[in-house]
């Protein structure tokens, strides 16, 4: 469980895994504000943007993702062949996407 904090603008600030003030807002991993704010801001608060290698990953990630999927559809791979969490975790990023609309 991870708790939020946020600007006078309601933008993501801050994430925890503790709820530093009263009525801290609970949020999941997957939830797209949390993917952008991760996306923003690495551990060393330095922008994504200006880390090329952490760009790099994050668009390596989802040609990742789309193996997988396309791995799946062709039936070279089943869910079943994986672990539990990355079942997990790739149901999440279907549930991202679909409510994204990609």
């Amino acid at each position: 469980m991870l708790y939020a904090t946020r600007d006078e603008n309601g933008r993501l600030v801050g994430l925890s895994e503790v709820p530093l003030e009263d009525g801290a807002e609970i949020m999941r991993p997957g939830d797209p504000d949390v993917v952008d704010f991760l996306t923003r801001v690495t551990a060393g608060g330095a922008m994504v943007s200006d880390d090329p290698f952490l760009a790099s990953d994050l668009d390596f990630i989802r040609v990742i993702e789309d193996l997988v999927e396309v791995l799946l559809k062709k039936g070279i791979l089943t869910l079943a062949d994986l672990p539990e969490a990355a079942r997990d975790k790739l149901m999440e990023r279907r549930a991202m996407r679909h409510a994204m609309g990609s």
